[in-house]
Order: C-alpha cells, then sequence, then structure tokens
C-alpha cells in the first residue's frame, strides 16, 4: 500500500512539473550565435501579443541582439496546441512547421523542423527524430522532463534534447543538428518571469557582445592601432570622440569570451604582456553605444 502511494504521489508530481506551456509572455532565451563566417554574439526571444492568422491565434515572436533589449524586432509567429504541438511560421503567409511535439512516446519517430540562418537568410528546415528516450533535469529546484532525441534508433548519441516548457538546449527556435554550413545556436540562459532558470555550464555570461572581423565604426570616428600585430606596445588613438564618456575598450577571442578590458582616452596603448598571442576582435563603447570594433593580432 505504501509503495502503490509513493509511485502515486510521484506520478502526480510529474504530471504537474512536466505539463507546463512554452508559448507564454512570461519567458525569455538567450542564445549563443555561431555566424558562418567567424563572428559570434547573443539573440534574445520572447513572445509578446496575439495575433490572428488564418483564425489561429500566434504569439507574436520578438528577437533583439542588443545586451540592453533596447531594440526589438518581429522574428515570426509561434503557437501551441492543446496536445503540447508547437508551430512556428517566419511570415504571415507562410505554411506554418512544427517545431515541437511534447506529447511523444519512446521509440516514436517524427519530423520536427529548425529555423535556418546564414547571412541574411532565414528559412526552415526538418528532420527526422527517433524518440530515444525520457529523462528528467533540474531546473530551479524543480524536475522538468527532458525528451532524448537521436536520428536513428540504433543510435546512442542524443542529436537532440528537448526540456519541458523551455525547448531545445540549441535554443527556442533552432534545431541543434542543423548548423552545417550555416549559423548554428545553441541555449545560453532561459528566463521566466525575469528569474534565471537556467544557464549553460560552459559560460558564465547570458549575454556576449557580437563580435566580427569586419571592421566597424560610427561616422566620423576614427581608430588607429599601430602596430598592429601587436609585438610590444601599440598605440590607440580614436579621433573625434570628444562627446562620449567613459569609453572602453574590450577585447575578445574569436569565441567570443573577453581577454582584455580598459577605460581608455584619445591615446591610450596595448600591452602585448598582458594578452596571450592570438588572433582577437576588439569593441569600443561610449554612452551605452558601440563606436567602433574591428580585428586585431597579438604576437
Amino acid at each position: 500500500m505504501k509503495r502503490t502511494i509513493l509511485i502515486s504521489l510521484a506520478m502526480v508530481i510529474a504530471v504537474i512539473t512536466f505539463g507546463q506551456s512554452i508559448v507564454t509572455t512570461d519567458k525569455q532565451w538567450n542564445n549563443r550565435i555561431h555566424y558562418y563566417e567567424y563572428y559570434v554574439g547573443t539573440e534574445h526571444i520572447k513572445f509578446t501579443s496575439d495575433t490572428i492568422i488564418d483564425s489561429l491565434t500566434y504569439k507574436k515572436v520578438e528577437r533583439s541582439l542588443d545586451e540592453y533589449e533596447q531594440n526589438w524586432e518581429t522574428y515570426g509567429f509561434i503557437r501551441e496546441n492543446p496536445d503540447k504541438k508547437i508551430f512556428y511560421k517566419i511570415e504571415p503567409g507562410d505554411v506554418e512547421r512544427m517545431i515541437y511535439d511534447l506529447n511523444v512516446q519512446v521509440h516514436d519517430t517524427i519530423y520536427a523542423s529548425g529555423l535556418i540562418t546564414w547571412e541574411d537568410h532565414r528559412y526552415m528546415d526538418s528532420m527526422q527524430y527517433y524518440i530515444r528516450n525520457f529523462d528528467s533535469i533540474l531546473i530551479d529546484q524543480t524536475w522538468r522532463k527532458r525528451i532524448n532525441l537521436t536520428l536513428w534508433p540504433d543510435t546512442i548519441y542524443m542529436f537532440e534534447q528537448w526540456i519541458d516548457s523551455i525547448g531545445s538546449l540549441g535554443g527556442m527556435l533552432h534545431n541543434r543538428t542543423m548548423f552545417m554550413g550555416c549559423d548554428y545556436y545553441f541555449l545560453l540562459c532561459f528566463f521566466e518571469d525575469g528569474i534565471l532558470k537556467y544557464q549553460n555550464p560552459d559560460y558564465s555570461l547570458c549575454h556576449y557582445w557580437p563580435v566580427s572581423v569586419k571592421e566597424d565604426k560610427l561616422e566620423g570616428v576614427t581608430i588607429n592601432i599601430s602596430p598592429n600585430p601587436i609585438t610590444g606596445i601599440s598605440f590607440l588613438e580614436i579621433k573625434n570622440i570628444d562627446n562620449y564618456r567613459q569609453v572602453c575598450m574590450k577585447i575578445f577571442n574569436l569565441f567570443g569570451i573577453e581577454v582584455w578590458s580598459k577605460n581608455i582616452e584619445k591615446y591610450s596603448t596595448i600591452n602585448k604582456e598582458e594578452i596571450p598571442p592570438g588572433f582577437y576582435l576588439y569593441r569600443i563603447s561610449g554612452n551605452d553605444k558601440v563606436i567602433g570594433s574591428g580585428k586585431l593580432i597579438v604576437q
């Protein structure tokens, strides 16, 4: 009798903790982006207002690429059925694609789509999955169901993992197996009601500034680092920044990890001894905006 009660209680708990919806307005996903051309950054994804399309109610998907989340753009439309199937479309006139089926059973074979990006292009593509098994993951003191997916029944490696109420560890809209030859994504942080619930254990931040090999600067601003490559002490000169306060320079490696940071003036120096040899990307900001960015080499 006691064992039966414990089993029944466990089933009730499972229903409560594994039955949450994904498509709600209280969630936000921060996804790390590895762009195709040696460029990394972070996207913020959230769902906002209801939108009626072809008599169906969708949530508007919004996306921001800046750390302060001041600039958002419409990034598609998403809806969730009572049977926990989730559909997404990029434009209102597109055919919707199923990106999740959280009501699958072990040994099911399903097709699920993901959002693919490359340069300025966005499109949906699908992948056939085999449901290997279920387990659970502890997130913010709550056990949440995790669905483990492979590509073939005889494959042990988990190509994809979906977590109830969170979605893919590859990022909410993205399918982790679909990044060959294009951009690829993975989940950095997940928030509910503005509270951090999950953070990727491999990273210490929820946002990594966009850095690239393409040099960029505000109109009228001139940035000169000489010599570059840096072989000892290089001199940094920035012209036309008199109206900017608290100017800061940050240097990142090609994985987007900050390795050096310093408040700078119009004339500053960069010492080779402070940065390991390698290829780097820098960003200079002031007045809470990016003034310029580019590349440098430390020898």
